[in-house]
């Protein structure tokens, strides 16, 4: 009866690891899918009714199957990636400048869109500008209350008569780092790491599953004098 026991002790144990490691191998395909599937279906789909008005204007039939839709999907993916292009093209000459010039000015002086299309130009900018980096560090402060740290990237500094007051922090959420929160605080409350964006993003995106060693002997305070080798020294 023992010798069974630990029988379906060790094939339980075993089959909880298979499972384990099939979850592990998996999930990372399934979440990529489904993050292509949506990019794929949100660009491709936002030609997809001209292009299926395009369709009935030449007496084709309207897709049918899911094949069909795909097939529309897929040349609305095409021709939005060309209409993009050719609109850059568009944007850097003369004539397109000046249109471009024109509706702009229109936008922005249009009550509430104005405000809109601003903050969004910026944001857009601010990201996409070469140079410029949207996150120009990594600290980690105080959030949401004190004794509590919360990783934060700064995003730019507050000046009053020239100097440097305050520093805008952005604190990301878990395991959703598109939104958060905005904090606006002084140099001194936060603590300067040497994460590089793309690590601190994969330690949000994972729950702290993937936090790095370095970052752990960062959160240490002044007080904890213990090495790493003694540590390692057995009592």
């Amino acid at each position: 009866m023992e010798t069974l026991n630990k029988f379906f002790s060790l094939l339980k144990t075993d089959i909880r690891k298979r499972m384990l490691t099939g979850l592990l191998l998996i999930l990372p395909i399934y979440v990529t899918f489904f993050v292509v599937k949506f990019l794929f279906s949100f660009i491709g789909g936002t030609l997809s009714p001209l292009i299926k008005k395009m369709f009935l204007l030449f007496g084709a039939e309207l897709p049918k199957t899911s094949v069909d839709e795909f097939i529309i999907t897929f040349i609305g993916l095409i021709f939005t990636f060309a209409s993009l292009y050719f609109i850059g093209i568009f944007a850097a000459n003369i004539i397109g400048k000046s249109i471009i010039h024109y509706f702009e000015n229109l936008l922005t002086k249009t009550p509430v869109i104005s405000n809109i299309y601003s903050s969004v130009k910026q944001i857009v900018h601010a990201i996409s500008l070469p140079g410029k980096q949207a996150f120009k560090r990594v600290v980690i402060l105080d959030f949401p209350k004190e004794g509590m740290k919360s990783i934060g990237f700064v995003t730019g500094t507050l000046k009053e008569n020239g100097k440097d007051k305050y520093i805008s922090v952005f604190i990301p959420t878990t395991p959703n780092p598109t939104t958060g929160f905005l904090v606006f605080t002084r140099e001194d409350d936060v603590i300067d790491t040497n994460l590089t964006v793309e690590v601190a993003f994969k330690t949000l995106l994972s729950g702290g599953v993937l936090t790095p060693k370095q970052f752990a002997t960062i959160l240490k305070t002044p007080t904890d004098t213990t090495t790493p080798s003694e540590n390692n020294n057995p009592s």
